[in-house]
């Protein structure tokens, strides 16, 4: 009873979109990180799409509703008439749907050149895309008309895939990057530090020269000084008596 009444419910289209949007959204979850994907993400003139995958800077709109009621009555009918009849109607359907997924390519919003449109179901996917018959129409080349790409859970998950390896190859780029740029701003402050200790060196040797210059004049001055204090020199027939070195000039306090 509890599977009859699951099976009544996924009947139901709005239930049928739903399950087929969680589908698509777990499948996101388990394939990509946070931050490479967004569900029910929003255009600027409030349409909404399904799901968006980021990627190098753009974005790849995902529609995950695709038309399970045609398809199962199809899969349901029995009379040869009955069957074509439904399998136009379901071609006409997924034409319309295809239609609709193409409008989500808006490269003003920062899309790629195509949408995804999610096929939740491997058979009805091999059914719809793989497999042709005579007098059909090729629902391929009207896709890539409408840049549009089918995609079942198997193939959506393969381009998964690739594309968070294409996410983890930019953030280890991004990181590389500004690796990259604290190196060279520690590279410049080092350089800008060699600089100015050069220039400081330069400094403390000319301000060694100097003192050494001075200190050899302050040497000849003392020389001379201590010669003429060996010199007598009448003032008032008494010997005056110089100091023998130079002594540093204090400045009393003022009290």
């Amino acid at each position: 009873k509890d599977i009859g009444s699951l099976q009544d419910l996924l009947r139901a289209p709005k239930a049928r979109g739903g399950f087929g949007e969680l589908l698509l959204e777990r499948l996101l979850h388990d394939a990509l990180p946070a931050t490479a994907y967004e569900v029910q993400y929003t255009y600027r003139d409030g349409s909404r799409v399904d799901a968006i995958v980021r990627y190098a800077g753009r974005i790849v709109p995902i529609d995950a509703k695709f038309p399970n009621e045609t398809w199962n009555a199809l899969a349901k009918a029995e009379d040869p008439a009955d069957r074509r009849a439904k399998k136009r109607a379901f071609l006409q359907q997924v034409r319309r749907h295809i239609d609709a997924v193409g409008r989500y390519v808006s490269p003003a919003d920062g899309t790629i050149d195509f949408a995804v449109m999610y096929i939740p179901s491997e058979s009805v996917y091999y059914d719809l895309v793989l497999r042709e018959e005579e007098g059909e129409p090729d629902l391929r080349a009207y896709c890539a008309e409408r840049k549009v790409i089918p995609a079942s859970p198997n193939t959506l998950l393969a381009y998964l895939q690739v594309v968070s390896l294409g996410v983890r190859g930019l953030a280890m780029q991004e990181r590389t990057r500004e690796l990259q740029q604290g190196v060279a701003a520690v590279r410049r402050e080092f350089e800008r530090f060699v600089e100015l200790h050069d220039q400081l060196g330069r400094h403390l040797e000319n301000a060694t020269k100097k003192f050494d210059e001075t200190d050899r004049a302050l040497s000849r001055a003392s020389s001379a000084i201590e010669t003429l204090a060996q010199a007598p020199i009448a003032a008032g027939g008494e010997q005056v008596a110089l100091p023998l070195r130079m002594e540093p000039r204090r400045e009393t306090e003022e009290s």
